[in-house]
């Protein structure tokens, strides 16, 4: 069994937790803090020699089991086999291919995290060996079971929460302002059920979108004399073609993440992407992805599709209207990566409903449901469009009471 170590504070022992707002590690206990690149070194070293004691327990363990003959000791051996675990040299063309090849956990980083499963939506949810999970922060279900670590990718990259959870708080309560529909009751009677930091999983799809689209245009001129009105409309073939690169497209991962929430959060500051480490992951939820790099190819080759005719139709303003007539847009990934981006998630229950929210943890934009009081929308619906309506007919009755004088 690989012995591994866990993120505690190097002084007392105590839980650590990252704090977006300085970007240090800090102590509960002992109010002691610690850059993640200063616990990262302590505990290199620390599950180093850790590493370094199992390898020597490895080798004398198989050495009575290496045939002499073979020409090779035990500790050969035992390194010739560690390299084919843990050495993945990719042979795929296919960028995706070759990312799944080459992305895995090694053995004691994934032993020192915990998976905790939701018996309500399915959630995955992956945490440090201190941080507790209660409930789930999709669904808001309390029966949140310890699992096991499934076979998973390690992540890339990091974006690290800036944003705490009273900024959180405070940003849904902004929400509600203006709001004009809202039920006057929800702002004062919903409740907040439930919290939590998710680092939630994105692949980013970088690659070369190629189109070769055509379009119908149509070019309308009226003018008038003094006795007739007069329109003009010519049609127009019209064909385009273009190049364009694409830089880390983002798909979550997360069947759980309704895709509106994530589009709606967007975009992250990717200056901010750091290195992966689990020094930046305590105190928050790691969630762990169930739609892979592969599952998540078609969203990704959807919004580059979507935004290369977008662009191309761009060139075509000098047209009164144009519609796409033919043509194909190609695209082909260069890279992707798997990222953790930091999203507070908050569950509020009111009239027996639940209603979920999501703030970018790093720019501090929400999104989230609400629910519509029906009275407030008849009321705005009489209050603009009954006195038009009323405005209309009488137009209408002098119109024809002077036709009939």
């Amino acid at each position: 069994m690989a012995e591994t170590t866990n993120y505690q504070c190097p002084n007392c022992g105590g839980q650590l937790a990252y704090v977006g707002a300085t970007g240090m590690l800090h102590c509960e206990f002992c109010e002691s803090d610690f850059t993640p690149q200063q616990v990262e070194q302590i505990y290199a070293e620390r599950q180093a020699k850790a590493d370094a004691r199992a390898a020597k327990e490895a080798a004398q363990e198989s050495e009575s089991s290496v045939p002499k003959s073979e020409g090779v000791t035990a500790a050969e051996a035992s390194t010739d086999e560690r390299t084919r675990v843990h050495v993945h040299r990719s042979t795929a063309t296919d960028p995706v291919q070759a990312y799944l090849e080459n992305s895995r956990w090694e053995d004691a980083e994934g032993e020192n995290m915990r998976a905790y499963n939701c018996s309500s939506c399915g959630a995955q949810l992956l945490v440090d060996q201190v941080t507790a999970v209660t409930s789930c922060p999709y669904c808001g279900n309390n029966a949140v079971l310890p699992g096991q670590l499934s076979d998973m990718l390690k992540p890339d990259y990091v974006i690290p929460f800036k944003l705490n959870k009273d900024d959180a708080i405070s940003a849904l309560h902004e929400y509600y302002r203006g709001k004009r529909f809202l039920p006057d009751a929800f702002t004062a009677e919903n409740h907040l059920e439930e919290i939590q930091g998710v680092y939630v999983p994105f692949w980013l799809y970088s690659g070369t979108a190629d189109g070769d689209l055509t379009f119908n245009g149509e070019k309308v001129v009226s003018w008038s004399d003094s006795e007739n009105n007069y329109t003009q409309t010519d049609y127009y073939s019209l064909e385009r073609e273009g190049s364009m690169q694409f830089e880390r497209v983002p798909v979550d991962g997360s069947s759980r993440m309704p895709d509106t929430h994530m589009d709606a959060i967007e975009p992250f500051d990717y200056a901010e992407l750091t290195d992966f480490s689990v020094a930046y992951l305590p105190g928050y939820v790691t969630d762990r992805y169930d739609l892979d790099v592969v599952e998540c190819d078609g969203r990704a080759r959807t919004r580059v599709e979507a935004t290369c005719k977008a662009v191309l139709e761009e060139t075509t303003t000098e047209f009164s209207s144009v519609s796409i007539s033919g043509g194909s847009v190609s695209v082909d990934w260069s890279n992707v990566w798997y990222a953790l981006l930091p999203v507070w998630m908050l569950h509020t229950k009111w009239n027996g409903n639940d209603y979920l929210f999501a703030m970018n943890g790093q720019t501090g934009k929400l999104i989230g449901d609400l629910p519509i009081d029906n009275g407030k929308v008849m009321r705005r619906f009489f209050l603009i469009f009954l006195p038009l309506m009323v405005a209309i007919a009488l137009v209408i009755v002098f119109a024809l009471g002077g036709y009939v004088g």
